[in-house]
Parts: structure tokens; sequence; C-alpha cells
């Protein structure tokens, strides 16, 4: 891990020396097998919960990854305004893990068809955020692990993947095929919003304009950018999305059916 010279609060380009020697290294292990772990942990003491306390858990993390959110742009926008004395547009919540701030609210506190939905994500797409980050933490390219633009991005995406594993394993709400159809039509939706954001002001949020970061894909988009076929350039992300959550109902299916056939050997030997 690095070793520099930083406070904890210091902003990415007040950290002299770091060059992203925390990505892709020994941090990264560090969070993920600490992050499993505690996923474990967690979801074995909560799993039993009611669904009323379940309900409450989901609110109040809604209600926290909000400030959260509004803590951490404040403290990155103080330092992008004083050093280069404009706002950074690209800490506007319209990314693919921000969509987590609107399906716990929703999810938390309202009923029917948006509650459904919005769970549905949670059970799909903030697992699927959560897991991507997990493996490679885009914020070690530019915060080390002991600083607070890492831990920021650390615990956002840990519980991305935690409260979509609670609701699965409290059967807070059944996970089914359904399940991915619903919870990639709530992507879907937020996705027509931000599509036409991403082209009118040639931003990449949800990585539909140039795929950004995602190896080969990456490349394919520039191609695709340069034959002037920009426009599937959506159309190929929202296919990724989409596969991403059948991997994780498939990744559900294949535990669950573990689980029964060790169950069943367990009974024969009894």
């Amino acid at each position: 891990m690095y070793q520099g010279d930083y406070n904890f609060f210091d902003y990415k380009y007040n950290i002299s020396g770091y060059e992203g020697q925390d990505y892709g290294g020994i941090a990264q292990y560090v969070y993920a097998i600490l992050s499993i772990i505690l996923i474990i942990i967690l979801v074995s003491i909560f799993r039993k919960l009611s669904q009323e306390k379940i309900t409450k858990i989901i609110k109040y993390t809604g209600i926290f990854m909000i400030l959260f959110y509004l803590i951490k742009t404040t403290w990155e926008s103080i330092y992008d305004i004083k050093l280069f004395h404009n706002f950074n547009t690209g800490l506007l919540p319209f990314d693919s893990c921000s969509i987590v701030m609107l399906s716990l609210i929703l999810s938390g506190f309202t009923k029917g068809k948006l509650k459904d939905i919005s769970t549905s994500w949670l059970m799909t797409g903030s697992i699927v955020g959560g897991i991507s980050t997990l493996l490679y933490l885009n914020a070690f390219k530019y915060y080390p692990f002991l600083s607070f633009g890492a831990f920021y991005s650390m615990i956002w995406h840990f519980l991305m993947i935690f409260i979509g594993i609670l609701i699965i394993v409290s059967k807070y709400q059944d996970f089914n095929y359904h399940t991915v159809l619903k919870g990639f039509l709530f992507h879907l939706l937020i996705s027509l919003i931000i599509i036409p954001i991403d082209f009118i002001y040639d931003f990449d949020f949800m990585m539909y304009h140039y795929l950004g970061g995602i190896p080969i894909f990456e490349d394919l988009a520039t191609k695709l950018i340069n034959l002037n076929l920009t426009f599937l350039n959506p159309l190929l992300m929202l296919l990724l999305y989409f596969i991403a959550f059948n991997i994780i109902y498939l990744g559900y299916v294949l535990i669950k059916r573990i689980t029964r056939l060790n169950d069943i050997f367990i009974n024969k030997n009894k």
C-alpha cells in the first residue's frame, strides 16, 4: 500500500507522488477480502429480520447514502472550485452506481410497482455495480487506500452489494427471472434520461457514450464512433448491463441448487 506523505482528507491533486499504486494491488485484495467477510457476517446476522425491519434498513441506508454523497461532493467541489475555478460536472449523480440512492428511497418509502421495480434493481443492478468495483476500485487510481476519497468509494460499493444480498437472503422480495426483467426495466427508465444527457453534453455517465473503462468494449465503442455509428454504443452498453443482471440471477440459481443438494446429502447421511 502507498506510504507517501499525505493527510486522510487530502484531495487527489494534492497527494504528491501517488500515481495509482494501490490500484490492482494489495489494497484491492484487502478491500475485497474484508468486504466479503463483513458481508457474510452482516447478512448472517440480519437475514432473519422481519420485513418491517428490513424496510427500515433500506430507508436508513438510502438516507445515509444521500447525505454521504452530498458530503463527498461538497468536499471535492471545494477543491475543484478552488483549484480550477469551476464545478466538476463528473460529480453529478448520473452514473450507474448513483442509481442506488434513488432505488433505496423508492424501495423504502413507496409501495406497488415503484417499490417492486426499484427493489428488483437493488437485487440485480446494485450487486452488479458493487461487485464490478469490488474487483477493480477505480478510486484507487486517484486515491491511496488510507484516504477519504478511497474510503468513500469502498463504503459506497460495499453497501451496494450488502443491501442487494440482504434483500435476497432475507426473502424480502421473491427472486425469480421476473426480478431480472423488472430490475432491468428500472435501469432502462433511468437510461432514457441519461443517454440524451451523454450525447448532448459529451458526457459518459453510465458509460453509454464511450463505454469508458470497459476492456475490449471501450475500443469497440471508439471504432463505432470513428464509423459514425455512435448511436450503437448505448445499445451495446445496455446489452452488457442485461447480461450482467442475468449473471447475478444465474449465480443465485446455482447457489440455491448447490444448497439443496447439500441438504439432500446431509439428510441421507442422518
